[in-house]
C-alpha cells in the first residue's frame, strides 16, 4: 500500500455525502466531546435522514446487544471523529524527557509501572469516518448527559504515527473493521459496549500488518439491583492475528471493578480499578524495531480511572 492513505478518507467522506443524494438537505448535528484518559474524542454527526430508530431502555443487558446486532447496515449517518490518547501519549512524554526514569520504572521483568498505566494504544492520535446506522435510546426517557445512542457500521481511521513501548515510530497506517458499538445511560445504570473485528496495515514494513477481533463490554449500576457488585465490572479483550497466516501475535484483556460515587449535589462519579495481561510475539516487528525492543513478551496493567 502507499503512504498516502490521507486522502482515502477524505474521499470515503465525499463517497458518503454523495451517497445521501444531492436533493437532500443534510443537517450537521452539534460537537460531541468524550472525555477519557485513555481515550478522548470530538466527533460531528451528519444524519442522512430523519429515520433515527428508537429503542426500549429497560431492557437486559444481553437483549440490547441482541437489539442492535438485527438492525440493518445501511447507512444512515456518517461521523467524522478526531481523537488523541492522552495518558499513552504521557507515557511517550515521560520517555522522551528522561529515558533512564522510564526504565528504572521496570518494578520486576513483566512490570513497567509507566508502561502498565498507559500502554493499551498504539497510536498517539487518530482521524475517523464511520458509515452506519443509528439507535436512539434515549425514547423521550430522562437519561444523563448525551451518551445514549447506539452504533452499528464501518469505520475507517488513519494517522501517521505508532507507539511502541513510548517510541513515537513514523507511520502511515490505515485501520477498517466492522463494529457495533453504544453508550446507554438512565438514572439506574450506564452501559458502554463495542464489539468489533477488523484489519489493521501500515506503511512502515517493520510493523506487522494484522488482522483483529475486539470486545469491550462496560457496566455501572447507579442503583442496586440483584448481582449489581458482579455485573457493575468491565472487561476489554483484543487479539491480533499477522496477516497471510493468522498467526496469532498479541493479545490483551483489562478486567475492572467499578466503583460509583454521588456527590451531595447529585453528581456521580465513577472510580474503576482494573487489573489486565499484555502479551506481544517478537513477529510484531521486524528489522530495526525489533532491535529496539525492551520489554519481554509478557507484561502485567494496572489500571486505576475516574469515569465520569
Amino acid at each position: 500500500m502507499t503512504p498516502r492513505r490521507g486522502p482515502a478518507l477524505a474521499a470515503l467522506a465525499a463517497a458518503a455525502l454523495f451517497c445521501a443524494g444531492p436533493a437532500r438537505a443534510l443537517s450537521i448535528e452539534p460537537p460531541e466531546l468524550e472525555l477519557d484518559p485513555y481515550y478522548t474524542a470530538l466527533s460531528v454527526t451528519v444524519p442522512f435522514s430523519s429515520a433515527t430508530m428508537a429503542a426500549q431502555v429497560d431492557r437486559g443487558e444481553w437483549q440490547t446487544y441482541l437489539d442492535a446486532t438485527w438492525r440493518a447496515l445501511i447507512p444512515r449517518f456518517l461521523l467524522l471523529e478526531a481523537s488523541v490518547n492522552p495518558l499513552p501519549l504521557a507515557g511517550a512524554a515521560i520517555r522522551s524527557s528522561s529515558e533512564g526514569f522510564y526504565h528504572r520504572a521496570r518494578v520486576t521483568p513483566s512490570f513497567n509501572l509507566i508502561e502498565s498505566v498507559t500502554s493499551g494504544f498504539e497510536e498517539p492520535y487518530a482521524f475517523a469516518v464511520f458509515l452506519g446506522g443509528i439507535t436512539d435510546y434515549s425514547a423521550g426517557r430522562k437519561s444523563r448527559g448525551h451518551r445514549r445512542k447506539g452504533y452499528v457500521g464501518y469505520l475507517a481511521s488513519y494517522g501517521n504515527y505508532h507507539l511502541m513501548e513510548g517510541l513515537f515510530v513514523p507511520d502511515n497506517w490505515l485501520e477498517t473493521e466492522a463494529k457495533i458499538k453504544g453508550d446507554l445511560v438512565t438514572d439506574a445504570r450506564k452501559m458502554s459496549w463495542s464489539f468489533r473485528f477488523g484489519a489493521k496495515t501500515h506503511h512502515n514494513a517493520e510493523v506487522t500488518d494484522t488482522a483483529y477481533l475486539g470486545l469491550r463490554r462496560d457496566r455501572i449500576d447507579y442503583q442496586k439491583v440483584p448481582l449489581s457488585f458482579l455485573l457493575s465490572t468491565g472487561i476489554d479483550y483484543r487479539i491480533d492475528f499477522r496477516q497471510g497466516d493468522l498467526k496469532p501475535i498479541s493479545q490483551f484483556v483489562l478486567v475492572e471493578k467499578n466503583f460509583p460515587y454521588t456527590t451531595r449535589n447529585k453528581k456521580t462519579y465513577t472510580f474503576s480499578l482494573g487489573v489486565g495481561y499484555q502479551w506481544q510475539s517478537p513477529d510484531k516487528y521486524r528489522g530495526g524495531l525489533a532491535l529496539k525492543r525492551t520489554r519481554p513478551e509478557s507484561q502485567i496493567l494496572f489500571r486505576p480511572n475516574l469515569k465520569f
